[in-house]
């Protein structure tokens, strides 16, 4: 008889759950369904043919019909079991593994390569190009900026001053102590890269730098014993600006040399601030004077070349010098001799030159020229002034000294110009004591000399008691003079140039 009771058809679906769990454990299939309360009949009569499992085609008589109701003989609980989920019921094909085909020949699958990531963009970098020196135009040297992109430069004052928006910048005084900074930004990545620079300085520079050269210096005139004065300040240059004197022509001197510094070249009298370059002098000595002045602030030098002229005064007089020996007779001859220098005022300073080339001049002050009857004495002299300038005019013609007048008051006297020696030559027929006057510029200098007979050995006038020989009209010492009547008297070589001939002659 049909027992329809709940706990059958609980029995029924129990059993059948475990036969499902075990074939699909055994089949390796990995999915399952949700148990359902059916009928057992359904589900045993639910299996899949050899041939199906292998293929994995599932038939489709064995599938149940979605439209299936319970069978009229089949029992009846009294209350339905409720469905909580509704699937279709796997049937055993679904639920039988796929089985490979030995046959089958595997597709063979080709890997694709993989595309790498994009590597982001180097960010820009810039670089100030150009020395922080008032003038300057610096420029902006990009790299990597490859988009839109915008320029600062500022200033690093209270502000930070935005100075300009271009790709470069021309550095003015206004900078000068400052710190200026670039920067770039990309206005799309919104990146920027910045540089700076050195603190900003000025080169010094002399007012008149674009034309003073060694050919064309800086021209300074004064009167001798007249005071003058020049400010050498810098008229740019930032920082602490120092002053010092230099050499016009470096290549020609010898900086070791003791007496050839840089001060040797000044005029005399010269007061020298190197902290202001303030130049101030009152200069006795007349000539022309050639030097540098160098301004330096550290970072930069430039030079100031100068060319101070000293004018002489007003003649007050002439110098006079004779000499009873000819410059032939003096460079070659070797023989001993005497030069006599008379000063303005009629003071003479005697000069002896030994025989031996080797030998110092001595010089004594006072005496008298003194020759034999019959020779003569070679006379030049100049006018000048209180201070011992030459005061000479020079002849446009010859660019020589005009020779001064010189007359005697004898009048048997010899007197004519020596071509050879550049001189006025005086020849004395008759002995006793003459007196000569050497006239220039409505001035002039007399002096005496003694003129012996030919038989009388000459002894030359020494004086009484010696002086300074201190030129009353200057307070000058007499033998400041000296090279520059020696020099009259050898045709300008002066007094050294003549030893230093004289020595050459007798070693050869």
């Amino acid at each position: 008889m049909h027992r329809n009771t709940s706990a059958v058809r609980r029995a029924c679906a129990v059993g059948t759950t475990i036969a499902l769990v075990g074939l699909t454990t055994g089949l390796g299939v990995f999915s399952a369904s949700t148990a359902y309360a059916v009928d057992a009949p359904s589900a045993v009569s639910a299996s899949a043919s050899p041939t199906d499992a292998a293929t994995g085609v599932a038939d489709p008589a064995a599938s149940p019909s979605p439209t299936a109701s319970a069978s009229p003989d089949a029992p009846v609980t009294g209350a339905p079991t409720p469905i909580t989920t509704a699937p279709s019921k796997p049937n055993a094909v679904e639920l039988a593994p796929a089985v490979p085909d030995p046959s089958a020949t595997p597709s063979a699958t080709t890997p694709q390569p993989s595309t790498p990531a994009a590597t982001p963009a180097a960010a820009g970098t810039v670089t100030i190009s150009g020395d922080a020196k008032v003038g300057v135009t610096l420029h902006a040297e990009t790299t990597g900026f490859v988009g839109p992109h915008t320029y600062s430069w500022t200033r690093d004052d209270a502000t930070t001053t935005v100075v300009s928006t271009d790709d470069f910048y021309k550095v003015t005084t206004d900078d000068i102590g400052h710190v200026l900074t670039l920067t770039v930004t990309d206005t799309l990545a919104g990146t920027s890269s910045s540089d700076a620079t050195a603190t900003v300085t000025q080169d010094v520079a002399f007012a008149d730098a674009a034309t003073n050269t060694v050919d064309t210096p800086l021209e300074i005139t004064a009167t001798a014993g007249a005071a003058y004065s020049h400010d050498f300040a810098v008229a740019q240059g930032s920082g602490t600006v120092t002053y010092s004197i230099g050499y016009s022509y470096p290549d020609e001197v010898d900086p070791t040399d003791p007496t050839d510094q840089p001060s040797n070249y000044l005029p005399d009298g010269v007061t020298f601030d190197p902290s202001t370059g303030a130049f101030s002098a009152t200069s006795y000595s007349a000539g022309s004077y050639e030097f540098t002045v160098i301004a330096s602030n550290g970072t930069s030098t430039a030079t100031e070349y100068v060319d101070v002229t000293i004018n002489p005064g007003k003649a007050v007089g002439v110098m006079a010098a004779a000499t009873d020996l000819s410059s032939e007779e003096l460079f070659t001859s070797g023989k001993s001799g005497h030069f006599w220098i008379i000063a303005p005022d009629g003071s003479i300073t005697t000069v002896s030159v030994s025989s031996d080339p080797n030998a110092e001049p001595t010089f004594t002050p006072g005496g008298q020229p003194t020759v034999k009857q019959g020779q003569s004495l070679w006379i030049q002299g100049n006018a000048v002034d209180q201070y011992g300038n030459d005061t000479a005019p020079v002849d446009p013609e010859t660019g020589n000294d005009v020779q001064p007048v010189v007359t005697s008051d004898v009048a048997s006297d010899q007197i004519s110009f020596d071509e050879n020696e550049f001189a006025n030559k005086v020849t004395f027929p008759h002995a006793s004591t003459h007196h000569l006057t050497v006239a220039q510029q409505d001035v002039s200098v007399s002096f005496a000399v003694t003129v012996v007979p030919t038989a009388t050995t000459i002894a030359v006038v020494h004086p009484v008691a010696p002086t300074t020989g201190e030129l009353a009209y200057t307070g000058s010492d007499a033998t400041g003079a000296l090279p520059w009547a020696l020099g009259l008297l050898v045709a300008g070589a002066g007094l050294i140039g003549a030893r230093t001939l004289r020595r050459r002659r007798a070693q050869r």
